[in-house]
């Protein structure tokens, strides 16, 4: 089989190697070979994949950074080559496996880590990957052991080229604007959210946010069964003073590791995964009482000082802004900007100015930022030039017992790598300057 790559990334490397020890003839196009990995150019070195010239391809595996807009895509297409995804190619060489997947703006991360660990706790073998970064792509399944369950995250871009993936329990956390650099239109992006349920049955679960109202709108195009989770859902995983299973009461939600509102939505979907596998109590609890917050979500670091920092650099949209700045009590100066993907965030910002302490701009759109909060009076701002000038103007700001919050609401590229950078750098310049 002839297969194109259209790029070589971490989910990417793998199905290059397992391509090329089934011996199929391996091509690719690489828009960026100077940002490689030095993993991805050893397994160039081999001289086992070729590079992409104008010929025909009996399949086309394109990494997320590709959008159908790209001209490659569209050339492909043309040519009427088959399309797909990682996530694709991996779950049909798996053979049918059984999936968990989460999707949705935000929370998926949390969710899925959560629903893995109330597994483990219930001596369920389970393997956890996908989007989830950082994480385990999907595709190294294709070199392990087989699981009792696959839990994953996929993305928007993921699920635009699916054919046959299917998960048995799908879960959609919620719909926010996000990603309208890759996506045409919110429109889009719903709809690609809603591509996960597109091969579920009467014999699968679909599990949605009842507080959500964009994601009810799909309830007419799904077959599975529908299991809600949320403040105000009826027929699944609910709150009041504890948490809840339909009419069972399971745990109270005092002591938990898991900070703000936004948190407790993904420990409710979690807990209706957990319950439709038919999960104990006491293992629910247990997963999610000795969870580990993931790095950059929340993630207060150098912890002992006057003034606390956190690290919340996987806050890339106005939806996550919002709850996570909302999350955190007491005195805040927040660390905000970067790339925009379609949306202004002017609610997020709006809020900024009316309880923020201060702010320190930091990123591509620091100056268009600066300009908003003048046109509505507020000045307990600075500009940063990079991430050691950002935590050191912030510090200018802070009193004792003040929190500095990375928060920035928008993409991290420009400036960095990607968010996990981003939030490397902070935790690195608190380090210094503390």
């Amino acid at each position: 089989m002839k297969i194109l790559l259209l790029g070589l990334g971490r989910a990417t490397l793998a199905i290059a190697r397992y391509a090329m020890q089934r011996g199929d003839e391996l091509y690719l196009y690489e828009e960026h070979p100077e940002n490689l990995s030095d993993a991805a150019r050893d397994l160039i070195r081999t001289g086992k994949i070729g590079n992409h010239e104008n010929r025909s391809y009996d399949l086309v595996i394109a990494s997320p950074g590709f959008p159908d807009s790209k001209p490659i895509i569209t050339n492909m297409r043309a040519s009427g080559a088959r399309i797909i995804d990682e996530i694709e190619f991996t779950y049909a060489h798996l053979g049918d496996p059984s999936v968990i997947a989460v999707t949705g703006t935000n929370g998926k991360s949390t969710t899925v880590a959560l629903i893995s660990s109330i597994l483990k706790q219930a001596g369920i073998k389970n393997f956890l990957g996908g989007n989830i970064s950082p994480g385990t792509p999907f595709s190294h399944a294709l070199f392990q052991d087989p699981y009792d369950y696959y839990v994953l995250e996929v993305s928007s871009f993921q699920l635009m080229r699916i054919e046959k993936f299917h998960p048995r329990i799908a879960v959609l956390t919620n719909i926010g604007m996000d990603h309208l650099n890759w996506h045409r239109s919110i429109e889009e992006y719903a709809g690609a959210k809603a591509q996960i349920f597109k091969n579920q049955t009467p014999a699968d679960f679909a599990v949605l946010c009842s507080d959500d109202q964009s994601t009810r709108k799909f309830i007419g195009r799904i077959a599975a069964r529908v299991v809600y989770f949320g403040r105000t859902a009826t027929g699944g995983a609910w709150l009041n003073h504890r948490f809840n299973f339909l009419d069972e009461p399971l745990f109270p939600a005092e002591d938990l590791p898991l900070r703000g509102a936004h948190n407790r939505l993904n420990i409710m979907a979690a807990i209706a995964v957990a319950k439709i596998l038919k999960v104990g109590n006491d293992a629910i609890e247990r997963g999610i009482r000795t969870f580990t917050t993931l790095p950059h979500r929340l993630e207060e670091v150098a912890a002992g000082g006057t003034v606390k920092y956190i690290n919340n650099s996987m806050c890339t949209n106005e939806m996550a802004a919002i709850a996570s700045f909302n999350a955190m009590p007491g005195t805040k100066i927040v660390i905000i900007g970067g790339r925009t993907k379609g949306d202004q965030a002017h609610g997020y910002l709006d809020l900024l100015v009316r309880e923020a302490k201060a702010c320190v701009l930091l990123g591509e759109n620091a100056p268009e930022i600066a300009q908003y909060f003048r046109t509505k009076g507020y000045t307990r701002f600075a500009i940063a030039k990079d991430m050691d000038d950002a935590v050191i103007k912030s510090r200018m700001f802070a009193a004792p017992d003040d929190t500095i919050m990375l928060n920035p609401g928008f993409a991290s590229f420009g400036l960095f790598r990607d968010f996990a950078d981003r939030g490397e750098a902070f935790k690195n310049a608190v380090g210094k300057n503390r």
